[in-house]
């Protein structure tokens, strides 16, 4: 018996308990409702020269770090606000397995390196985006947030609707036209990325080895990029 309660014991502490959402789509659209009226705001701050209009359509790292943590800060207060209930780890921010951790960082810069080959033989020209600019927003901030957003809080709820294919298959599609694809290569890859993150989410039950997928990835493509 003992020897039973420590193998049960062994194997809860290697794979994270499944916590299932207790939030839905209204909180989902009242989220995408607020990002959306963060836009509206910045369109109205040009009108009233409160920013220039080329801020908008290349911000600088300053304005886009305020806007994610905002983003972040909303989606927090959304779901602590409407169920008074513990937000960061339901949202699958919890401590990985090694195991799952391992598969995060190596897969990552695989598929980095699958990117960099395909754009390069597209577009030979292309030149490494600025390493400030990756470092603040494409490395951390910027997988923080579409990792809690995409893996956390929507791919879960979907997973309860549809099933695990088709939340994986349309966070990913999300994941892509967030990121405005400008080819179809660009497309194929933040599709095939986007889905393994999701798969990745749903493996290892914690959106932490999406975020070390992500983030590993970035810093490869910025690695190859300089190479």
């Amino acid at each position: 018996m003992p020897l039973t309660t420590s193998l049960i014991t062994r194997s809860c502490s290697l794979h994270p308990a499944r916590i299932d959402p207790y939030w839905g789509y209204e909180d989902i659209g009242i989220f995408f409702l607020l990002m959306t009226l963060i836009g509206t705001v910045s369109r109205l701050a040009v009108r009233l020269h409160l920013l220039r209009a080329l801020q908008l359509v290349n911000p600088q790292p300053g304005l886009q770090c305020v806007i994610v943590v905002f983003l972040l800060l909303a989606l927090y207060l959304v779901l602590k606000l409407r169920y008074r209930r513990q937000v960061v780890v339901p949202l699958g921010w919890v401590v990985p397995t090694l195991r799952y951790t391992a598969v995060a960082l190596l897969i990552g810069p695989i598929f980095a390196l699958g990117v960099r080959l395909s754009i390069r033989s597209a577009h030979p020209a292309i030149s490494p985006a600025p390493k400030i600019d990756f470092l603040v927003l494409a490395l951390l901030l910027g997988p923080v947030l579409e990792e809690s957003v995409l893996r956390g809080c929507i791919l879960p709820v979907l997973e309860r609707t549809f099933g695990s294919v088709l939340a994986v298959s349309v966070t990913a599609f999300l994941f892509a036209l967030l990121h405005g694809p400008a080819s179809l290569v660009h497309w194929i890859w933040f599709t095939a990325t986007g889905m393994a993150y999701g798969w990745l989410r749903l493996a290892s039950q914690t959106t932490t080895t999406a975020f070390f997928m992500h983030a590993s990835y970035n810093l490869a493509l910025l690695l190859l990029g300089a190479a």
